[in-house]
């Protein structure tokens, strides 16, 4: 069918040159420029044309149609959808799709991993042909848009979770919308949540065991270069990005880290990358300051992100942070972030309280045996304490220019910041209760 495309365009192109020269051989005054062959001739042509148009419209239309019954055959589903021939609209978008028949019939790739794929309520059938073909399961979404609007899908597509392949045919997916979806449950992650409670939330809505989506955030493996910065044996503790998602009740802990970190490569990435060129951090280990990567960013963020309450606050946390780590304050600070979320983290779990964070008590700075306690460990710690949202990253990487190097909470969500030992004390004085 491909072969044949060029050749319908010249004869298009030839129909209407004929038209026109037999419209212009109407008027009085033109007549007598266009020979009285030529008139003839284009007068057949139009002729031809038209029937062969016709002939077109009704067998590029069959093709479609038998196209979309034997992919229903192939897959044990009955037709459930009509096509109208009784306008313009109609044959010209059979012409289209018999144009792009090669795609409609090639898969997007040779992956028969199944994939949940979820539509919104109220998401528009053109929205639903982008986010296929930008997820890699079509290869066109302006010709499965098409294909939608020539089956009646773009009017009654569901929402709904759909199990869907790479490997399938935009016939086969369309298949799959005409069967109708499941129920998706929506998961909201909130910004601050470690790996624990993710899995603890999954559980509660009833998609799978949280040990085994923890066991597999510590432990899986994903393609995504931004990950390489991490040290050997880290987990994704971090990386999960904080957000509300609809999940098919076929999701596994795999199919959801997928997503998840789907979700930070297009949030987050582009914000990173673009910023992080020429940010340095000083190294213990060499004595020296090193570029600052990815993995350093979402450590310093998921700080913020457990310590701030005021949103206005986060930049100026995060150069407290930065220049606790800043050698030039070595005398202050002994290089160490001294960061009470990070003692909570080191805690962990509670039963007493049923919380994974809960408050530092007195002395626990100089107790709680982890590489996690920045109150005796100079330096970052081993990694993420939680998932930080998006301001908080961006609060690490455009970090407020400032010399404080405490802050102390006043009780309404907000700090007391200072650049010096005895000015924090006078907060502390002054706003403890």
């Amino acid at each position: 069918m491909s072969s044949l495309i060029p050749w319908i365009r010249f004869a298009l192109l030839a129909w209407l040159v004929a038209l026109l020269v037999v419209l212009l051989s109407e008027i009085r005054w033109l007549r007598r420029l266009v020979p009285e062959w030529l008139r003839g001739i284009s007068r057949v042509a139009v002729l031809v044309g038209t029937v062969g148009l016709l002939t077109v419209m009704v067998l590029f239309s069959g093709r479609v149609i038998l196209s979309s019954l034997q992919a229903r055959a192939e897959t044990g589903t009955d037709p459930q959808f009509e096509v109208s021939f009784s306008s313009a609209d109609s044959f010209l978008l059979s012409l289209y799709l018999s144009m792009h028949q090669a795609e409609l019939n090639q898969p997007a790739g040779d992956d028969p991993t199944p994939t949940t794929f979820v539509v919104e309520p109220g998401e528009t059938a053109a929205g639903v042909a982008t986010r296929l073909e930008e997820e890699g399961l079509v290869v066109n979404g302006e010709v499965f848009r098409r294909f939608m609007s020539y089956q009646g899908l773009d009017v009654s597509l569901g929402a709904g979770a759909y199990t869907l392949r790479p490997n399938m045919t935009m016939h086969e997916v369309a298949v799959a919308f005409q069967e109708g979806g499941t129920n998706a449950v929506s998961v909201t992650i909130p910004e601050g949540w470690r790996l624990e409670q993710v899995g603890w939330v999954l559980e509660q809505q009833g998609l799978m065991r949280s040990d085994d989506f923890v066991a597999q955030a510590r432990t899986g493996q994903y393609p995504h270069d931004w990950l390489g910065s991490r040290p050997a044996g880290a987990t994704l503790e971090g990386f999960l990005f904080p957000d509300t998602y609809q999940l098919g009740p076929d999701a596994t802990p795999t199919s959801v880290i997928e997503l998840m970190l789907a979700t930070f490569d297009q949030r987050v990435v582009p914000e990173i990358e673009g910023r992080l060129a020429g940010k340095t951090l000083f190294d213990l280990s060499l004595g020296d300051y090193r570029p600052m990567t990815i993995y350093d960013v979402v450590t310093l963020a998921s700080i913020v992100e457990r310590e701030a309450v005021v949103a206005e606050e986060r930049p100026i946390i995060a150069s407290v942070y930065l220049n606790r780590l800043n050698p030039a304050y070595i005398e202050e600070t002994a290089l160490r972030l001294s960061a009470d979320p990070t003692i909570q983290y080191a805690k962990g779990y509670d039963p007493a309280t049923g919380n994974w964070w809960n408050p530092m008590l007195p002395g626990e700075g100089q107790t709680i045996d982890s590489p996690y306690n920045t109150f005796k460990a100079q330096g970052m710690p081993p990694g993420p304490i939680c998932s930080p949202g998006l301001a908080s990253i961006l609060a690490v990487l455009n970090a407020a220019d400032t010399n404080y190097l405490y802050f102390h909470a006043i009780g309404d969500g907000s700090h007391a910041f200072a650049a010096t030992l005895e000015e924090h004390l006078q907060n502390q004085e002054q706003y403890s209760p």
